[in-house]
């Protein structure tokens, strides 16, 4: 007779349940993570770029990582606030996107604030995710994205002045922590997938 009851995950036994949906589709959370690292160099290295170079990077970024954000919150077996944030969050990145693409020579004063705003957004929700509705496997990493997503637009929301040089290396700093992240997460799902 087998026992069908859900228990608390327990790595020995494979995926976190939230997250088996997502353990078989690794190789996207691979490529997401990635892109994003490279942009996160290609704007390190080439700190020069135009405002338009520089913006529809940062668009593509955005609509990618919306895209990311609303699949994960239909994936996510959970009814509570967090799912609906999460997917809010994720429209929030695809609706920057789309308006920094539809602009992109807008002023940095601009772009400054809009990427600070989101950000500010997107980590605070982070946070009262990890802290509210932990995912199954631990509330570290949500907590770190979170934290540095306040610090990130919160810094740009008070020193709206910035050059676009240093608007530029922030992002690309940004964008390289995600992107790092991101590869972590993706190996990680690979293991959960062949643990399973």
């Amino acid at each position: 007779m087998s026992d069908h009851t859900v228990t608390p995950y327990d790595r020995s036994r494979g995926v976190p349940p939230a997250l088996a949906g997502l353990a078989e589709h690794w190789g996207l959370v691979l490529a997401y993570g990635v892109v994003t690292l490279v942009l996160g160099v290609v704007l390190i290295v080439w700190p020069d770029a135009t405002v338009t170079v520089f913006t529809v990077l940062l668009a593509i970024q955005l609509i990618v990582a919306g895209i990311f954000r609303i699949v994960g919150a239909l994936q996510m077996h959970r009814s509570d606030g967090v799912r609906a944030l999460v997917g809010l969050t994720g429209g929030i990145a695809l609706i920057v996107g789309l308006l920094i693409l539809r602009d992109p020579l807008q002023s940095v004063l601009v772009l400054g604030m809009i990427l600070g705003v989101f950000w500010l957004i997107v980590g605070i929700v982070d946070i009262l995710g990890a802290i509210v509705a932990p995912p199954p496997e631990g509330r570290a990493w949500p907590l770190f994205s979170g934290i540095l997503g306040v610090a990130f637009g919160g810094f740009l929301v008070v020193y709206t002045d910035l050059s676009l040089r240093v608007l530029v290396v922030l992002v690309a700093i940004w964008l390289m922590i995600a992107g790092a992240l991101a590869l972590v997460a993706a190996f990680q799902l690979r293991s959960w997938r062949s643990a399973s």
